[in-house]
Formats: structure tokens, sequence, C-alpha cells
């Protein structure tokens, strides 16, 4: 393994286009589980004025030769270091260079370069893993066309493929077989695939809207053939809808995807060859959820959505990673939201932001969208690139419209096809299509931290109007553009106006007239739709936040505002030792049971907020607190309304195992309602949570029953986790939610994890394992948090034992160290001593280096 003290630190203003650049690749590989060599045949280029050295990166490769215009080069005309290699005097400006190295793909446990997973060899090469199969210059603006050829034995590897076309087979005489791919379309090294193994081929086709048929084709390990109908529909759809919406038809005659156990990401978009994460392309009605269901939808749209944006406009360095990834992040959330509810669509995306974006925002891990400096790029796929860097693009669209915004993305897409470009480019469209530059839109991409808005409001006696001052609290920071959708309303909860304001700077107004004889102030729903990525610092009375709960036409509105009733009175409770707030939202209930609603948008309605979600909201980390008050509340919700829950329980009970809008509300709704009754102070209710995991006909019924008995410390716990056991035991996916059910939620949840991570089923080089169970725990503030600190010592001691493993998981695991710094007590010192010893590995890896270091520094 690389030691980190040789790691360069990266920085954004020291980018400078490569002396050298490969145009065209013939990749060839003589495959083996334990020893594969790979050849390399590059046509090399000179892009300045003089000769200079030639740098190609390689990790962890045994190097066997180099030819330089099909002479063997000399030893001293060259020289390799553990980060790559370097030829001291290339041999012209145009020359043709040829290396040859051997690596271990059964031994390579970070899931990077070409790795063993399960029966098959497979590659992940985003962002810098290309470089441990061959050496190359590994770098995003370096584009290429490929042309693959794999021999293997075809006993090992009956399948083999590559991205682009299939061109030929071969027999070989010494029994091995021979393939031949090629990509017709240039892109850089981190978009090549390589998948080989024992694999099942499972077909469809697609006709394009100039009627070209696209073949489709998933590949999947023996016996999971069956669970590939959703994921081959969900393609079909975002082909459909990328044609419908921007006009972008599928460029190759094919497009592949293979489902694979072992998988850093959640899936990779290579050229032609998409590599999933098989939870997100794997999926039946017995042993998917609705929730998966929905995101095997949004990430092969996502996945498919980069052969645009993403593949064919790639980026010019690492910094910009947002230029792909925000930018298909809101089109696949677009995408989603069209299939779906759009409402829905749209509280998931804001509750995932506000859980999960704001807080990375607030700790020692924020960072700008675009980053200054890296030393580990694996370490910048966070949050802020992809979900911040993404409602950054919605607001573009809102200040330009829809139609203008996708304008805007074909002039992109046409002007810069095959280009590597940073996000300026991508303004520089938008600007063209709205007809005038977008002024403080740039620094949205360099300000970190989530801009906090405060609402001041005074009466005008001279206009006899309300002024509502917006203002941006940071006033040291860059000022920022924002879009601010809002609405005026009345007592009676009537708007009296709407509208749109583009805010550039710090401050703005709105003026309202006053309404009725008094001029009486409007209630001001403000940021609609989070129409701006912010947080919003109000001072509304609660009754005014009711009024906005209850009347609130737009759906994502009225919901935040609920949430907001309930955070208000946590907040009273927390600061005084009691509240009288809580009969607000029981009224607001009541009346809401009385609406006509969509059943998906009313089981959200209905949800009660999650601890880590009133933590973050109220900036409180007394968890232990948090929760006494959060069951108290449930359960008092949950007494005062036992007869509409069981009404709805019983209105939703028949459902049918199929994915329609209407059958998976009907799912939601009674999980909801389940989960209220189960807190019944009578506790009369478990027999029927019991009874839906027995009975259950979709998975969403089944997991939801144990969630649910696990986190009430029901009586028949360790039955109902035998039961799923025994049920699911063949099933690697269902099992990582069996695992991780177990340890995310609750207190003193150690000695369960300490008993599951020595389970058969259990394996710690696989991610998905990891996450299910130790990404679980970690994400359980009442049992990572304990005030122990044993939490932490468990945590830290696996990410020890991942180091060596897999740097990427470990480090990503590491992260969830940030919070440490908001806790009370010792936790803050406990978690500096176990990070510092982590630090203090003799083979510590880059990745988890650079996030230890920020961690620490903030303790």
């Amino acid at each position: 393994m690389t030691s980190s003290s040789s790691s360069p630190v990266h920085k954004i203003e020291d980018y400078s286009p490569n002396l050298w650049s490969t145009s065209k690749v013939h990749l060839r590989f003589d495959l083996d589980p334990h020893l594969t060599v790979v050849r390399a045949d590059y046509e090399v280029k000179l892009n300045g004025e003089s000769i200079g050295p030639l740098f190609l990166n390689g990790e962890n490769l045994e190097f066997l030769s180099l030819r330089l215009n099909g002479t063997i080069a000399d030893p001293s005309e060259y020289e390799i270091s553990e980060l790559g290699l370097v030829v001291f005097h290339p041999p012209g400006a145009n020359f043709h260079l040829t290396i040859e190295n051997r690596i271990c793909p059964s031994k390579n446990t970070s899931l990077e370069g070409l790795y063993k997973s399960g029966s098959m060899l497979c590659t992940q090469n985003e962002p810098e893993g290309f470089r441990k199969i061959v050496y190359s210059i590994d770098r995003p603006d370096n584009m290429m066309r490929f042309f693959v050829t794999i021999s293997g034995d075809p006993n090992l590897f009956p399948v083999m493929l590559s991205n682009g076309n299939f061109i030929t087979e071969r027999n070989l005489p010494d029994g091995k077989k021979e393939v031949d791919w090629e990509d017709p379309f240039p892109k850089p090294t981190y978009l090549f695939a390589l998948v080989a193994g024992e694999l099942v081929e499972t077909n469809d086709e697609f006709i394009t809207k100039s009627a070209k048929k696209v073949t489709l084709k998933i590949f999947v390990e023996k016996g999971n053939e069956n669970k590939v109908n959703f994921a081959f529909d969900s393609l079909k759809k975002a082909m459909k809808w990328d044609e419908d919406t921007f006009g972008l038809e599928y460029d190759l005659d094919l497009f592949m995807i293979v489902a694979v156990e072992d998988f850093n990401m959640g899936a990779m978009e290579n050229k032609g060859l998409n590599l999933f994460n098989a939870k997100l392309v794997l999926a039946d009605k017995k042993s998917a959820t609705d929730e998966t269901f929905e995101s095997i939808m949004a990430v092969i749209g996502h996945e498919y959505f980069h052969n645009w944006t993403g593949n064919r406009v790639t980026l010019r360095n690492w910094f910009n990673l947002t230029l792909k990834e925000g930018l298909t992040v809101f089109r696949d959330q677009w995408f989603t939201e069209d299939m779906t509810d759009p409402d829905v669509k749209r509280i998931k995306d804001i509750l995932f932001l506000k859980e999960h974006q704001f807080p990375e925002d607030q700790g020692p891990m924020s960072h700008p969208i675009v980053p200054k400096s890296y030393t580990e790029m694996n370490n910048f796929y966070t949050v802020t690139v992809y979900e911040k860097g993404a409602e950054v693009i919605r607001l573009v669209s809102e200040i330009l419209g829809r139609e203008n915004f996708k304008k805007g993305l074909i002039d992109y897409l046409t002007r810069y096809d095959g280009q590597g470009v940073t996000f300026e480019e991508f303004i520089s469209s938008m600007e063209r299509a709205f007809g005038k530059p977008i002024p403080l839109l740039s620094n949205w991409y360099h300000r970190s931290g989530t801009p906090k808005i405060q609402v001041k409001d005074h009466f005008d006696e001279t206009t006899k109007e309300w002024v509502f001052t917006i203002s941006d609290r940071d006033s040291d920071a860059l000022p920022l553009i924002f879009v601010n959708s809002y609405a005026a309303f009345g007592s009676d909860g009537k708007i009296l106006s709407e509208g749109k304001r583009i805010q550039e700077g710090k401050v703005d107004e709105i003026r309202l007239c006053g309404y009725g004889p008094s001029y009486a102030k409007p209630i001001l729903s403000l940021f609609r739709g989070l129409s701006s990525p912010v947080s919003l610092e109000s001072t509304m009375p609660i009754e005014e936040i009711q009024i906005l709960a209850e009347n609130e036409p737009d759906g994502v509105s009225r919901f935040f505002n609920f949430q907001n009733l309930i955070f208000s009175w946590m907040d009273d409770l927390i600061q005084n030792g009691k509240s009288e707030r809580f009969s607000i939202i029981i009224d607001t209930l009541r009346s809401c049971f009385k609406k006509d609603w969509d059943k998906t948008y009313f089981s959200f309605f209905l949800s009660f907020p999650s601890l880590s979600q009133i933590s973050e909201q109220l900036q409180c980390y007394d968890y232990l607190k948090l929760e006494t008050y959060r069951k108290d509340a449930i359960k008092t919700i949950s007494a005062q309304f036992s007869k509409e829950f069981q009404y709805l329980y019983e209105e939703n009970r028949k459902t049918i195992p199929i994915q329609t809008k209407e059958e998976i509300g009907k799912r939601r709704l009674k999980n909801t309602s389940l989960y209220y009754l189960l807190h019944d102070p009578t506790s009369k209710f478990e027999g029927l949570a019991i009874a839906q995991q027995r009975e259950a006909k979709h998975m969403s019924e089944e997991i939801s029953a144990l969630r649910y008995l696990i986190e009430i410390e029901s009586k028949a716990k360790e039955n109902v986790v035998t039961l799923f056991y025994d049920h699911w035991k063949h099933d690697a996916l269902v099992l990582d939610s069996w695992f991780a059910a177990q340890v995310g939620f609750g207190e003193n949840k150690s000695k369960i994890l300490e008993t599951l991570e020595l389970h058969p089923k259990f394996n710690l080089k696989n991610p998905n394992k990891v996450r299910s169970l130790y990404f679980s725990y970690a994400r359980n503030p009442l049992s990572f948090h304990d005030k122990t600190g044993i939490g932490y010592q468990i945590i830290a001691e696996r990410i020890k034992r991942l180091n060596g493993i897999n740097p990427q998981v470990a480090a990503g695991l590491a992260k969830l160290f940030s919070a440490a710094s908001k806790q009370k007590g010792d936790l803050p010192n406990i978690a500096k001593r176990e990070l510092e010893e982590i630090q203090n590995l003799p083979n510590l890896s880059k990745d988890l280096r650079e996030v230890t270091e920020k961690i620490v520094n903030s303790l």
C-alpha cells in the first residue's frame, strides 16, 4: 500500500493542461484471477511547444517492459516510483509507447482498478483506479479512443465485456478465448470498464425516436436473472424521458449493465457498460421495498443520464466533479419526480439534504461545492458535491424556467461535446439561454457552509405596507443569488398574493399591503419547496406556522411547516422544561385526518421526525432527552388518534404486491399507522405487527414490521429476528437490511454489533455488509454517541481493520466522527484519542489520513 507521506496535495490553482496526451490506446488483457498481464499501446502526442519528460501514473503495478516506437527502452531512459513512471527524453512530439505490467485482481481488496468479486473480475476506475491497472496518463482531461482485446480461460470467463461495441470473438490455440471491443467515442481513463466471468445475460431492447434499435443487456450472477425486469423498465423509462425532455438520444447500439456484489459506490456510468452495486439493480416484490424500487429507478436513470452529462461532456479536472454529479443528480431528481409524485420526491430530497448535507456544511468536512484542494479525491464524493450541487442546478432552473434551462443544457452539450470542461462553461451556456449574465451564481461553487437567512418585519406607516427584510446573515461570506418563491396568507389561511423574487446579494425586501381594516400583517411562506438551499431563521409565532401547516397549497411547504410545529414545541420543551404547544400539533393532525390527500403524501405528513432530524434542526445533541420527548409525543399521538390509525390500517391492510402509485401509497400509510399503533400505551397491537411480518406479500410490509418490533423492544423481538433470517438467509441483499435493523436504532447496540460481525453471513471485505452493520450503528446516535465512549471505541477499531482492506470504505466510516465535536462531556476527547490512534497506524492510507486530520483538528 502506498504510504500517505508521499501523497501530494492537489490545489485548484495549480491545475494546468498536461504536456502530453494519449489520443488512442489498444489495451490487451491476459486475464487470470491471480496474475493478469496488461499491455497498453498508446499513441502519444505533445500538447506544448517544447518536449519535456512524460509522466505516467501507476500504483501497485509489477512493471514488465517499456517500448518507445517499438524499441525496448533502456532502464536509464525511465524511472519507476510508487506513484508512476517517468520517461526522461521522449523520442519526439508524436510517438508510439507500449508498456506492460502485471496485477493481482484477487488480492485487490480496495475494489479500485481491476478486482475480483464473486466469480467475476471487474473494474472501478473513478476517480483514479485506472492507474492500478496499467501505467497511464490518468486524469479526466486526457480523452482517448479505446480498442480493447481480452483473452482468458473460457471456463472461468465465458463472458468478457468492455465499453462500446462488440467487434469479434475467436478461439486461440492455447485453449483461451479472445474478444475485441471498440468504443467510437473518446473518453478519459476513469470511464474505462472491463467485466469477465460466469454471468447470465438477460436481454431487452429500446427503439429510439429516430427508429434506431438499441440492444439492452443486464448481466447477473446465476440465480438473479428473474430480478431484472424492473431495472429494464426503469432504463427504458429513463431513455424515453431523456428523449422527450431534452431531445437526447442514446448514441450506441448496445447498452449494458452488470450487477456486482462487491462495489464501493452505488453505480458507475462507464460508457455503454454501467457497473451497478447489485442492490441497485436486482429487485422483486418479495425481496425489495418500495424505497428500493424507487432507488433503482433513480440510480439507473442517473447513470444513464451520465451518458451525456458526464461522458460526452466530461470534466477538465476533479475539482469540478459537481459539473457531472450535481447536474446529473438534478436530472435524476427531475426524472423521478415525473415518474412518481413531485411533492413526495421533493420532500425526500429536502429531508436528505437537511439530515446529511447541512450537517456536513457545519462540520469539519465542510467544503465548497468546488473544493480548493484534496489529497485523496475519493474523499470528495460527498453530499455537498452531489446534493448541494444539484440544489444549485435547481436554483439555475428556477431562475431561467424549465424551458430555458433545457435550451441551456442543449447548448452546453452541443458546444462542448467530446471535451473536458469546468462549471464556468456550464454557467456560460445557461447565460446564453437566459439572454443575460446570472450575477453571483459562481459564488455558490466557492462558498462553503449553508447560507443562514434571517427574516425581520416592520410596518411602514407611510405606505401602509408590511416590509419583510430577507438577509443573508453571514456578512463576510461571498454574496450569492437566491430564488425566493413565496406566498402571503391571511389569518383565515387564504392566499393574498404569491410570487418569485430573485435576490442578488445580502439583502432583499418584500413589501406587502396589510389586509383588513387594521392592515394586519400577512403570514409569509418563504422559499417554498426550498427554492434555494438555505437555512431559514424565522421568529414566526407558532399560531402562524399552524395556519401554513394546515392551509399551504404547496404540499412541500405544508409538510415542512408541520415539521416546524413539532420543532417549535420541542425547542420550547428543552428551553423551559414544559410546553403548552403540543395541543397545536394535535389540532393540526385532527385537521389533516379530514383531508383527502394522496396516501403516500399523507403517510409522510403523519411521520414523526427522526431523532437525527430533530437534533440537527434544534442543534441539540442530548439524544437521550430528545428521544424521551420524541417517544412521549408519539405515544400521545397514538393514544389520541388510535381509532383513526386503526381505521387507516384496516382500510389499507389488503395490498397488492405491485409497483403502482396506489399500492405504494397504501403500503406506506399502512406501515405509518402500524408504527403509531405499536406505541399505543396499552401495547395491544404487537400481534398485528407479528402477523404482518408473517403474512407479508411485499418486503415493504415485512421489513417495516421487523424494524418496528425491534425499535419498541418487543418481547417477540428475538423470534421475529430469527424468523426473518430463516426466511431470507440465502439472499445476501435482504440480509443487509436484517443486519441494519438490529443496530440502527436504540441504546446499547454494541453487544449486538459484536455478535453480528461474527455471523457467517457477515463479510468485512464486502462494502454492503460493512455499511449495513458498521455504518448503521454509527448513524444511530443513541449508541454511537453513548456517553461512555464505547461507540467511538468500537467504530475506531473497525476503521483500523478496514484501513488495510478497503481505505475508501474506512474513510467513509471515519467521516461519521464529524459529529463528535458537537457532543457534551468527555466524548470529544474520547473521539480525538481514538482518531489519533488511527493516525498512528504504520500503513495509514491517504484516504483515512486526510479525513482524520480534519476531524481531529475540530476536536
